[in-house]
């Protein structure tokens, strides 16, 4: 006959053994459970003793009736903690698909695209910047142009594309011509009157535009500077968003045909177009004219 104080004997660790005991742990751990409510949040969230002489986990709920690991009913408890799992984990967990996200491409941003095709486009050299500019006014606007349509174009910086030759020789066909005047950050553009023998002052970012004596006018075409644009085009400005607010606002009260002037070298491949981004109708570089319109 077994004494009081000696261990049971060694027991078997295979899967249906194990399932045995701790069925039998689980009743006789229940047996010992308070059916009643527990008695304070502490039981439930501090680890810790229940009774000074015996410890519980975490979430025991319970009163202080087990006995301690070297009896019959602490040693099915203990036995059935370590006994689950190395149960389970001794068995092969196959990988789901959804356990390790596939790797996406990284979206660049359009600070990084800008700064790739300002890039490029400062790679041209003087000459081939040009030719281009010369190559725009030789293939002229996809729109027809009647006497009294007002283009406006822009003055260019940051090794912009010129588009000064382009609009010489659509006042030649009878265009009005028109520069913006740029306001202050958000607010839409201002148009005014401008011809090629009209001096320009610097505005308040250090751009050339008309004086403020000038007309004001609301144009038909939009010549549009760009720092990049792609083949739905979406378009790429210095982050301002001068010419969304403009083309929204103008475009509430009559039709406005959008050209971006560019060079070649500014295309890319996707620009990630915003809610607010206004699409272009049209890109003119010097090597092709894009339309957008069925876009």
């Amino acid at each position: 006959m077994k004494g009081v104080g000696e261990p049971p004997p060694p027991l078997a660790v295979g899967p249906h053994h194990c399932y045995i005991v701790c069925r039998e742990a689980a009743a006789r751990v229940r047996s010992h459970i308070s059916p009643g409510p527990y008695r304070s949040l502490r039981e439930l969230s501090l680890a810790g003793s229940v009774d000074p002489d015996i410890w519980c986990p975490p979430t025991f709920v319970g009163n202080s009736g087990i006995e301690c690991s070297n009896g019959v009913s602490g040693f099915a408890l203990l036995y059935s903690l370590i006994c689950l799992p190395n149960l389970f984990s001794s068995r092969k967990r196959k990988r789901l698909p959804s356990d390790r996200m596939p790797d996406l491409p990284a979206t660049p941003s359009k600070g990084k695209l800008r700064a790739a095709a300002l890039a490029a486009r400062d790679k041209l050299s003087g000459r081939q910047r040009t030719a281009a500019a010369a190559a725009l006014a030789a293939r002229g606007l996809p729109v027809e142009i009647t006497a009294g349509t007002v283009v406006a174009g822009y003055s260019p910086i940051r090794n912009e594309i010129d588009p000064a030759p382009l609009m010489q020789s659509l006042a030649l066909r009878g265009a009005r011509l028109a520069l913006p005047a740029v306001p202050a950050r958000g607010k839409s553009l201002a148009f005014r009157a401008w011809s090629p023998q009209d001096r320009l002052m610097l505005g308040p970012l250090g751009i050339p535009e008309p004086s403020p004596a000038a007309a004001e006018l609301v144009p038909d075409i939009i010549l549009v500077p760009l720092a990049a644009f792609d083949r739905l085009g979406h378009r790429i400005g210095y982050g301002a968003g001068h010419y969304d607010h403009t083309l929204a606002h103008l475009r509430k009260s009559k039709p406005v045909t959008t050209i971006g002037l560019a060079f070649a070298a500014q295309e890319i491949e996707a620009i990630p177009a915003l809610q607010h981004d206004v699409a272009l109708d049209y890109v003119l570089t010097e090597t092709k004219l894009f339309d957008f319109r069925g876009s």
